[in-house]
């Protein structure tokens, strides 16, 4: 079976691993707070999380979970928490692959008893770097993509995401607020790698909270790509591009907290040829590119003093499975016994901007549906990729009818990402 496969397989495989059956419901478990602008507090937190040299590689199956031979760039996980007073949003984004979901249930579990948060207040980003830390998660088939298990692993990675939250949650303060986007910022940089040729989300998206001192406290910086300008043959821990965005950031604004968080990068990669002769320049480059990118929306920027937020989400069920492996159809028992029957959806909104967490990977022709719809509702979307756990990739109906590795991974269905945004604007449209 091919590696892209095996891939496939093992994070089907895995994406059920340890995680209890959810109780169904239709509509928000919590009410939504809708009490008007307040001054607003916010509190970041900073937390490296390197493993020792010899822990498995995660992201590329072909390298087959070899062990790190060495760091070309250390890795973080960061954390925001954002409150008006009466609700409070905690965003966290680690220099991993993913969050796997065994892992996402632990910290929600210490997060929410340790802090007092429920579980629609939360939401936990991988930049979805392919040369990040593996071992984190126990499974059959994790293996394959994350190396063999290793418990003081998961737990050290479990308390350095606790740490960055506790630096966030104890030592938040007074901010304004804005929000910028250039929606064309990359179109010549990136590309789309399931249909060459066609559309992929150029967008560049920029939220940045402000201390009362006139000093940046934290961005939060989107784009849509695959970092991927490393190869599977890169033996050393690394960030890719976000984490030489998230560095040159924090260089031009010291004492900030920079996060990245990937959106709709299902089927789109950065063009290596236009960033550099090497990878190691591509990366350098293309992280640069995306934080002059950033300098130039935040200085554009009109921050607020104020801002009603809210936070809500409920547990919602999902289409059955149809797991495809190339020419391999799984029986849909089968399926029903490996994945999810249900997931769970959360919204932040920031008056109308509208934080969007994704647990599939999203190709740029869904999301640009999305966002569409969303703006349609009065939202001003910023899309969260690769977040709170991992259910494949979501893809359009037409998109899944060709086949590929992208198709391949979409585990529910022709109509499973159509769903999915159904199933947010149904969710955003409780706010209006």
């Amino acid at each position: 079976m091919k590696p892209a496969f095996l891939m496939a397989l093992a994070l089907a495989g895995s994406a059920l691993a340890g995680c209890a059956s959810p109780r169904l419901s239709g509509n928000p478990q919590q009410q939504i707070h809708r009490s008007g602008p307040a001054s607003l507090t916010a509190g970041v937190g900073k937390v490296e999380i390197t493993p020792p040299k010899g822990t498995p590689l995660a992201g590329y199956s072909r390298r087959k979970s070899k062990p790190a031979q060495g760091v070309r760039d250390p890795l973080y996980v960061r954390a925001i928490t954002l409150s008006d007073g009466e609700d409070t949003v905690l965003l966290v984004s680690a220099d991993l692959l993913i969050f796997p979901p065994p892992l996402v249930e632990k910290l929600v579990r210490r997060i929410s008893s340790e802090w007092n948060l429920p579980r629609q207040a939360l939401i936990l980003t991988a930049t979805h770097t392919h040369s990040g830390p593996g071992a984190v998660a126990r499974g059959l088939l994790y293996p394959i993509v994350f190396g063999r298990y290793n418990r003081q692993r998961e737990r050290a990675l479990i308390a350095q995401t606790l740490e960055a939250v506790e630096q966030a949650m104890k030592n938040r303060r007074p901010v304004r607020w804005g929000f910028k986007s250039s929606e064309e910022f990359l179109g010549e940089l990136i590309e789309n790698r399931m249909v060459p040729g066609t559309p992929v989300d150029s967008g560049l998206r920029v939220l940045m909270l402000e201390g009362m001192n006139g000093r940046p406290l934290a961005m939060v910086v989107s784009a849509s790509a695959h970092p991927t300008l490393l190869s599977s043959k890169e033996m050393r821990f690394s960030g890719d591009y976000p984490g030489a965005l998230t560095r040159k950031v924090e260089t031009l604004y010291p004492g900030s907290t920079c996060l990245f968080v990937n959106g709709t990068a299902g089927d789109s990669r950065p063009i290596k040829r236009a960033l550099g002769r090497s990878n190691d320049e591509a990366v350098d480059r293309f992280g640069e590119t995306l934080a002059e990118g950033t300098t130039g929306l935040i200085n554009q920027m009109h921050l607020q003093p104020k801002a009603d937020l809210a936070v809500w989400g409920g547990w919602f069920r999902l289409p059955p499975p149809r797991i495809r492996l190339g020419w391999l159809r799984l029986h849909p028992f089968l399926g029903r016994r490996i994945l999810p029957s249900a997931s769970y959806l959360n919204l932040a909104a920031l008056d109308r901007t509208l934080l969007v967490p994704l647990e599939a990977e999203m190709t740029a022709d869904l999301g640009s549906r999305l966002r569409t719809q969303l703006s349609a509702l009065g939202f001003q979307p910023l899309l969260l990729g690769y977040a709170n756990g991992y259910l494949g990739y979501a893809v359009t109906s037409d998109q899944y009818r060709q086949m590929g590795y992208e198709v391949g991974m979409s585990w529910y269905g022709p109509f499973g990402g159509e769903k999915l945004v159904e199933e947010i604007c149904r969710l955003a449209s409780l706010l209006i």
